[in-house]
């Protein structure tokens, strides 16, 4: 199956569950964002925010910043860069955010480039090693990439 055909179906389920998650025809400012990063999103991630808009999402442990282009704090055009230590420390180390955990933390929910894949790995950060410089930073894996992440909460 398709990343485009896992996508549509999780975002058909979660409409039937009353998220207000809109089909768009072009979605400009991801490939502004992508350009800040000097990463492009994952193909599988792509699939959900280069063709939907949304508020912010929850996505099972993830909240998933919001993809309306609107310049809010919790839009993906700002969020990711809000932090001015925490935001270069993460490009550095190749790793690019999108989210937060769903509990409301302020640690970064990131696909960690550091391998190289195009289908990275999610993980979660804590966001305190990082701000007080911690080596290593403790690290935990939420999903293997993006279309698991879906994959497990389908099953929820």
């Amino acid at each position: 199956m398709s990343a485009e055909s896992v996508v549509d179906t999780f975002v058909a389920r979660l409409r039937g569950s009353g998220a207000d998650l809109c089909q768009v025809d072009a979605v400009p400012w991801i490939a502004e964002i992508e350009q800040r990063f000097g990463f492009s999103y994952p193909s599988s991630f792509r699939a959900l925010v280069t063709r939907y808009i949304f508020e912010p999402l929850e996505i099972g442990p993830v909240e998933i910043f919001a993809n309306l282009g609107d310049g809010s704090t919790e839009d993906l055009t700002v969020a990711p860069f809000s932090d001015p230590y925490m935001s270069p420390w993460l490009l550095a180390h190749r790793l690019v955010q999108f989210g937060r955990p769903s509990t409301g933390s302020y640690n970064p929910v990131c696909f960690d480039f550091a391998d190289g894949p195009t289908e990275p790995t999610i993980v979660l950060l804590d966001h305190e090693d990082i701000l007080q410089e911690h080596t290593p930073v403790h690290r935990k894996v939420i999903a293997r990439d993006f279309l698991s992440l879906l994959e497990a909460v389908k099953g929820a």
